[in-house]
């Protein structure tokens, strides 16, 4: 069986964490073969129906209207093996897809049951009920716990009853106890491609904290019980500032800026806060997470120095610098001082003509150019 992909990375520092999320995926796998087995049956029955159902339709010659399967197009590639150029030259017809019944019903002969996709999508879907079972729970304990990882013992049992997957955590910390309960409900449901687990979610039933018992406390309740002195949104706020991350990140976007912009693709707008320019989410129309410009200068200086390059690569080059650059010739890149590591640099430099001297002496022309500001090109730093 795969190793479960560890997602949660914020989570991996906390050797608590990651011991009960093993314990948590152990529980899973332990009553996955029955899991995985009533999975194949549900969506290898999905695959048979359709078949089923093409195939009888096809043979009445029930041809009226068109196919409407999926996104308007029927596909035979999906639960049927592909038809062979062999097939497709003795019906006389070759298509790839089907508009309409009397495009598909030359095939009929040729066409035979497969269920690869179906068995694929069945393993699929056993994993999303896993990964979901896991970090959704992990998630919750994460809360709680916040940045405890004086972990003493945990109990992690769950085995079927009454037609669930049901169980319980029990988490033993330094002065510390809680116990939760969850369920994953088991429902095979007839539709395929659906995960066909449900989770409950988990419930704090008890709790006892030096020495003084709780009966189910909420979320947040426990967590302060536990020594937390911020709230998750306070800390999430702290996360994201120290990230760089602009503080309208995740925030409604106001509706005047969205005025004239609702039936475009993509929408784009300038943050109020960081004046860049952000795209929105269409779905909830808030902004993207993005970091203001001075994070992303820092980043993106860190990045150079890393791999050996100065600091000041592609930053502006000051302004008393550029004084004192004289007239350059031409279309030249001219070069200037670094400050930061006090090499002569090469510049992308916005230069004008000088006009009242350095002429030509034929036809008057100028010659020579004064730089008006410049940026320093990307230069290695020396040994």
């Amino acid at each position: 069986m795969e190793k479960l992909d560890i997602r949660a990375k914020t989570w991996e520092k906390n050797p608590a964490l990651v011991r009960i999320m093993q314990m948590l995926e152990d529980a899973f796998n332990s009553v996955g073969e029955k899991i995985r087995g009533d999975l194949l049956r549900a969506y290898r029955k999905g695959a048979r129906d359709s078949f089923t159902s093409v195939v009888s339709r096809l043979k009445r010659g029930d041809l009226s209207g068109e196919i409407d399967l999926g996104r308007g197009r029927f596909s035979p590639y999906k639960n049927w093996r592909e038809y062979t150029r062999l097939d497709a030259k003795a019906a006389g017809v070759e298509y790839k897809h089907f508009r309409t019944w009397d495009e598909l019903r030359p095939f009929v002969g040729f066409m035979s049951l497969d269920l690869t996709q179906a068995d694929r999508a069945a393993n699929d879907s056993y994993e999303h009920a896993r990964d979901s079972f896991v970090h959704k729970n992990l998630g919750k304990l994460a809360t709680v716990i916040g940045q405890r990882s004086d972990l003493k013992n945990a109990v992690v049992r769950f085995d079927w009853r009454g037609g669930s997957f049901r169980g319980n955590m029990q988490i033993y910390l330094e002065g510390a106890y809680f116990r939760g309960d969850v369920d994953v409900k088991y429902v095979i449901r007839t539709i395929p491609n659906v995960t066909p687990y449900f989770q409950y979610p988990l419930v704090f039933v008890e709790a006892e904290v030096a020495g003084k018992h709780y009966n189910r406390p909420s979320e947040a309740e426990l967590r302060i019980l536990l020594g937390a002195t911020k709230s998750v949104a306070e800390e999430k706020r702290e996360a994201a500032a120290a990230a760089g991350l602009c503080p309208m990140s995740g925030q409604q976007v106001p509706e005047a800026l969205l005025k004239g912009l609702y039936n475009r693709m993509s929408v784009y707008v300038t943050c109020p806060s960081c004046r860049s320019v952000v795209s929105v989410n269409k779905q909830s129309w808030k902004f993207r997470n993005h970091k203001t410009p001075g994070a992303q200068r820092a980043g993106e200086a860190q990045k150079l120095e890393t791999a050996g390059y100065c600091p000041a690569s592609r930053q502006k080059m000051p302004a008393h610098l550029v004084e004192k650059i004289g007239p350059v010739e031409g279309y030249k890149d001219p070069k200037g001082l670094c400050e930061s590591c006090g090499q002569q640099v090469r510049l992308d430099a916005e230069k004008e003509w000088i006009r009242d001297q350095f002429l030509t002496p034929d036809t008057g022309y100028p010659t020579k150019m004064k730089v008006l500001s410049a940026k320093y090109y990307k230069h290695r730093l020396t040994k």
